[in-house]
């Protein structure tokens, strides 16, 4: 698998819920094959928004989870459908589960419609292959015109990866998707808010690299570290967008993370402790990574003159629970503590300035209390060796654009004797 190394579950429901669900309270219904003019479930009013949800449990989250036992996948379509799609908000939901074929499901009040039109439905598809999300984005977009859409993946995350399909290409052969792909496969769609249901990739890399791609991305959603077993509440935060459907895009990403932080303001159980979850406004990107640029370029002259600084700034920004198995770094703790420790008023001042920027870009963070203070919503990768970086990590514009450089030369420098 790569990069997958969690195992990613559900929140725990009541007793009374779990009653009801294993009576089968989610129904199916079919919509009929119709033709692309001609869908049922079309209106002439387009729609304020457009909630995709790109699930792939054909892995090993298709399983109970949590005291309760709760069925993770059904959990979350209960979920929806305790809202339903209105003529404003309109939700579909596209899941490949481990076992029978993929299904295309508009989620409506106390019933899951079959997209039974949709071509890859009722077949087995290849979830990690970008032509696979490209179908998805294609049919929804057509079937449902709407101002704005959120398009959330439900699944493994990692810095490169955002989908993991066990029975990809075919039986037993697991395929990824890539957010090189996801880019590849949104080119000409626009987006309002990408979020990412799982875990680690709230980093610098990832987001400058959205921001970076051309697509029209506003805000991305996304954990820096692992993420807990309950996920996020659908049922609240659809409820949320169909109660308020003019609400902006920046408005409707924090809503997201307002809601996750309500649900695990609750006592943590397990894995729950880890939650740290942030809504990034993209366009800010650019200027934080390139203020960060500036820093990078005041100190690599002399680099054996901030050595110690260096390292004294990556040993206090490194977070629990993810950071250690990817060389990761909180960003905004690593410029922070740069900044009080660099033995230059000029590299202080052009620090004071990165987080100014960062300040800009994370615009909603929640995190459990055994994160706070040590996450702050984008994480950014910092290893301690050459050997530690991956080989795609060159495929990233911030690590191409001189970030590979820059540890290239500390790792130099540190290796002839500098002060680490």
């Amino acid at each position: 698998m790569g990069e997958v190394t969690y195992m990613r579950a559900k929140r725990a429901v009541a007793v009374l819920l779990m009653l009801v669900m294993s009576a089968g309270m989610f129904s199916v219904h079919s919509s009929g094959a119709l033709g692309s003019n001609d869908r049922s479930f079309e209106t002439d009013q387009i729609a304020k928004w457009r909630f995709l949800v790109y699930l792939v449990a054909d892995n090993n989250l298709d399983v109970e989870a949590g005291m309760f036992h709760t069925p993770v996948v059904e959990d979350d379509f209960n979920e929806f459908i305790s809202v339903g799609s209105t003529d404003l908000v309109v939700c579909y939901v596209f899941v490949d589960r481990w076992e029978g074929p993929a299904n295309l499901f508009k989620m409506n009040s106390g019933e899951m419609e079959e997209m039974v039109d949709f071509p890859l439905n009722g077949e087995e598809a290849n979830m990690g292959d970008p032509a696979t999300l490209r179908s998805f984005v294609e049919y929804t977009y057509e079937a449902t015109p709407a101002e704005h859409t959120v398009l959330m993946f439900w699944d493994h995350g990692s810095p490169n990866i955002i989908c993991w399909d066990d029975n990809g290409p075919e039986l037993g052969v697991g395929d990824s998707l890539t957010h090189h792909e996801v880019i590849t496969a949104l080119e000409g769609y626009k987006v309002d808010i990408i979020g990412a249901d799982e875990c680690l990739v709230g980093q610098v890399e990832v987001a400058y690299e959205y921001a970076q791609s051309g697509l029209e991305i506003d805000f991305l959603l996304a954990s820096q570290t692992y993420t807990g077993w309950r996920g996020y509440p659908y049922d609240q935060i659809f409820a949320e967008m169909v109660e308020n459907p003019y609400m902006t895009p920046r408005e409707c990403a924090a809503m997201f993370i307002e809601q996750v932080d309500i649900l695990l303001s609750e006592t943590p159980v397990m894995s729950e402790i880890v939650n740290c979850h942030a809504a990034i406004d993209l366009a800010m990107t650019n200027a934080l990574v390139a203020s960060f640029q500036d820093v990078t370029e005041l100190i690599r002259p002399d680099m054996e003159e901030f050595l110690q600084a260096l390292s004294g700034a990556r040993g206090t920004s490194v977070f629990q629970y993810g950071a250690g198995e990817y060389g990761l770094v909180d960003f905004r703790n690593l410029v922070e503590t740069l900044g009080s420790l660099a033995p230059s008023t000029e590299v202080s001042e052009a620090c004071a300035e990165v987080l100014t920027n960062f300040d800009s870009t994370v615009v909603a963070l929640q995190d459990t209390h055994v994160l706070e203070g040590s996450v702050n919503g984008l994480g950014m990768r910092f290893p301690q060796h050459e050997f530690d970086l991956p080989g795609y990590y060159s495929s990233y514009a911030f690590a191409s654009d001189g970030w590979i450089d820059f540890l290239e030369l500390f790792w130099t420098m540190r290796g002839a004797g500098g002060t680490v």
